[in-house]
């Protein structure tokens, strides 16, 4: 069995050879990625069954939704070493347009409003990457 395969089986995933090949390419992703870029990156498999298959996907929680507040809802593969966090910050740049995972910043430490119970939080920074601002 494949490494592909053995995530899928472990997140209780059946291994379709669809989902093997999205898989990989979310795997290979370096940055959080749209519908979009996967039915471009995985043509001739079709939007609908990547959209379904992104589904599975985050019911499982391979995957889960970051919302930059662009046009387009982007994706991000779980990395979650214990338990499930989605909790960390992302970056995108208004020049190159690209989103990025920033793990190395703990949102945990915002404060939380009393009597409210934090479920997830989503923190984007805007403004540019390291390659746009000339230091990359």
């Amino acid at each position: 069995m494949d490494e592909v395969e053995k995530i899928l089986e472990e997140a209780g995933v059946k291994p379709t050879a669809n989902r093997i090949l999205l898989m990989r390419e979310i795997i290979g992703a370096a940055h959080p990625f749209t519908l979009a870029d996967m039915e471009q990156r995985l043509q001739p498999m079709d939007k609908s069954t990547i959209f379904r298959t992104l589904g599975t996907f985050l019911e499982h929680r391979l995957i889960h939704e970051v919302d930059t507040g662009g046009p387009a809802m982007m994706y991000c593969r779980c990395v979650c070493e214990q338990g499930h966090e989605h909790q960390h910050i992302h970056f995108t740049c208004t020049r190159c347009g690209q989103t990025f995972c920033i793990r190395n910043i703990d949102p945990s430490c915002l404060p939380r409003p009393d009597g409210f119970q934090v479920e997830q939080v989503n923190c984007v920074m805007k403004g540019l990457c390291p390659k746009c601002a000339g230091r990359g």
